[in-house]
């Protein structure tokens, strides 16, 4: 960070600052609503204006498509000049600069609306210190001097290819206006987390009871699993850490639910829910409903998935949760945060927002005539596909055997070749023995330090207890010793692990022969990291085509994909 802000030419361009503004809501009445900016641009310079550029524009319409009009709006940015290129996001001068004028130009224009709405990053982190807008956005979080924030994206973002997100934006503006008129509703949840065994059995009996007076009544559900959203290019098949569940979670109400572990004690539960003949709603079925059946568990009934019932409505947006309840459930506090550190009420919150957010995706595509679109291209079809995905096609299993004893010698053949592709120091030493083993077949010996059991008079290696006896009639020069370690130069044996294509074997690899490592971004950190998927792997194939270990690795995976998910391992059972 610079130790000055940026140069405050610009600032003198709005004159007295806070004039300026009350001076733009002169056409009519306030909506009591602060719309928060970066900074000047090339325009706004000259014309002494925020939004007055390019952008403004595009926000004069946005405001405009919304039903609202733009003079009854409070609009500034938060630094009030122009940064050298347009450039202030991520600049070394970007704190300094907003944290000059926050002292010396905001003066009270936060405490004069009791909305704002920061449009971009550097806007959402002048006033969290945080960002990320595309996760938080839509939400309604605290603000300064008692406001209400309400994030959204910036207008030169969907001026830049993004025009995708107007229709968000437009429903910020909306929420915006209807917070400032009416405040912040009071949402109460009534969750059960984590109840006794028997407490849980008797909310699964409730919503049996429910569904027999009610035959309409859907029943959503979620599950949550380790590396769920992961890049899980890295993973084999049959090791997919996704495939095992943690915890489920349900609702049949609004601001109602239940999460539990997957653990057997709650099974019945489980099983009276998912077994049931109601309808169901889950979000991205591909993914929750093969895991469930991968546990035994049948799903009963009709399964909505929502986020396909979302994209029938609105395909050009979105389909992410977390994005669609800023429109379905306007008033719902951000959650997906809470993952980790409340991985109940998160997984509660994922199964009431599923079901909430389903019963207004309903009522829209019957509103909009497209109920008969989504009956006919998913609900009628789902079942057909679903059955031929689990009926495939006839199997003889002796056939079935053999091949999987061919596929299984292949896989065995190409692991010997990877081995010998990679040099000893890129492995890793799965044991090390302390004496010399009885059979060393296989075992690779080294020179090594080690500390020696020695005798401190004549220096006998691993001496015994009666090696300092106290004899009567002879003497023992030993015998006034005592034990004490030496360190001398031995020869080791030690194993290696069988090598396997995984990402931190071949991370070892690269960083052993001093090799750049592929990344990918990380949604959760918003940072990159290393990935030894597929994309990566073709990478380094790319920058050195005679490494044939790359090659050999994606071969491996393709064969043990196969394997484990078509063929089989060869069990003689």
């Amino acid at each position: 960070m610079l130790s000055k802000p940026l140069s405050c030419r610009g600032c003198l361009l709005y004159t007295d600052g806070e004039g300026f503004m009350r001076a733009s809501l002169a056409g009519g009445d306030s909506y009591n609503v602060a719309l928060v900016g970066e900074a000047l641009g090339e325009a706004e310079a000259e014309a002494g204006k925020p939004f007055v550029g390019p952008a403004g524009f595009k926000l004069t319409r946005l405001i405009e498509w919304a039903g609202f009009e733009r003079s009854r709006f409070d609009i500034w940015n938060v630094v009030f000049c122009r940064p050298p290129g347009n450039l202030l996001e991520s600049q070394p001068y970007e704190h300094g600069s907003i944290d000059h004028c926050r002292s010396h130009h905001w003066g009270g224009l936060p405490s004069r609306v009791s909305v704002v709405v920061p449009m971009g990053n550097v806007a959402l982190g002048a006033f969290t210190g945080r960002k990320g807008i595309l996760a938080i956005r839509g939400y309604v979080t605290g603000g300064p001097s008692g406001t209400h924030l309400l994030p959204t994206v910036h207008p030169s973002f969907i001026q830049r290819g993004q025009s995708k997100y107007s229709a968000a934006f437009i429903h910020d503006l909306q929420k915006a206006v209807e917070l400032a008129r009416r405040g912040l509703p009071v949402e109460v949840n009534n969750y059960t987390l984590d109840p006794l065994p028997g407490r849980a059995y008797e909310w699964a009996l409730d919503y049996r009871r429910r569904l027999g007076q009610e035959p309409g009544l859907k029943l959503a559900f979620d599950i949550e699993t380790p590396g769920k959203g992961e890049d899980e290019g890295d993973l084999a098949e049959d090791d997919d850490p996704t495939y095992r569940i943690d915890r489920i979670g349900f609702s049949y109400a609004a601001h109602s639910a239940l999460s539990v572990p997957w653990d057997p004690v709650y099974l019945a539960a489980i099983r009276l829910l998912l077994e049931s003949p109601g309808e169901k709603v889950v979000w991205n079925a591909s993914f929750d409903c093969p895991r469930i059946k991968s546990m035994g568990v049948s799903i009963g009934g009709l399964v909505h998935d929502g986020m396909v019932a979302w994209h029938v409505l609105h395909s050009d947006l979105p389909k992410g949760l977390a994005f669609v309840a800023t429109f379905t459930c306007p008033w719902q506090t951000a959650w997906k945060h809470l993952s980790h550190s409340a991985p109940g009420f998160y997984n509660a919150t994922d199964a009431d927002v599923e079901w909430r957010s389903m019963d207004v995706i309903e009522k829209e595509l019957k509103a909009n005539g497209l109920w008969d679109v989504y009956q006919s291209d998913v609900l009628d079809v789902e079942p057909i596909l679903v059955h031929m995905s689990e009926s495939g096609m006839p199997i003889d299993a002796e056939v079935r055997l053999d091949r999987a004893r061919k596929l299984a010698d292949r896989l065995a053949t190409i692991l010997a070749k990877l081995e010998a592709l990679v040099p000893e120091e890129a492995r890793r030493v799965e044991h090390v023995y302390k004496s010399t083993p009885k059979d060393t077949t296989g075992l690779l010996e080294r020179p090594a330090s080690r500390e020696i059991p020695t005798c401190s008079v004549c220096g006998a290696a691993k001496p015994r207890k009666d090696h300092f006896k106290r004899f009567v009639k002879k003497l023992n020069p030993c015998c006034e010793g005592r034990v004490v370690n030496v360190v001398r130069e031995v020869r080791e044996y030690y194993r290696l692990a069988r090598f396997t294509p995984s990402r931190d074997q071949l991370i070892r690899y690269n960083l052993l022969l001093g090799r750049p490592l592929p990344t990918v971004p990380d949604p959760k950190t918003k940072k990159r990291k290393v990935s030894m998927n597929e994309k990566g792997l073709k990478w380094l194939i790319g920058k050195f085509p005679n490494d044939k270990l790359y090659l050999s690795v994606l071969e491996f995976r393709e064969l043990d994909k196969l394997a484990g998910t078509y063929i089989g391992r060869p069990v003689e059972d």
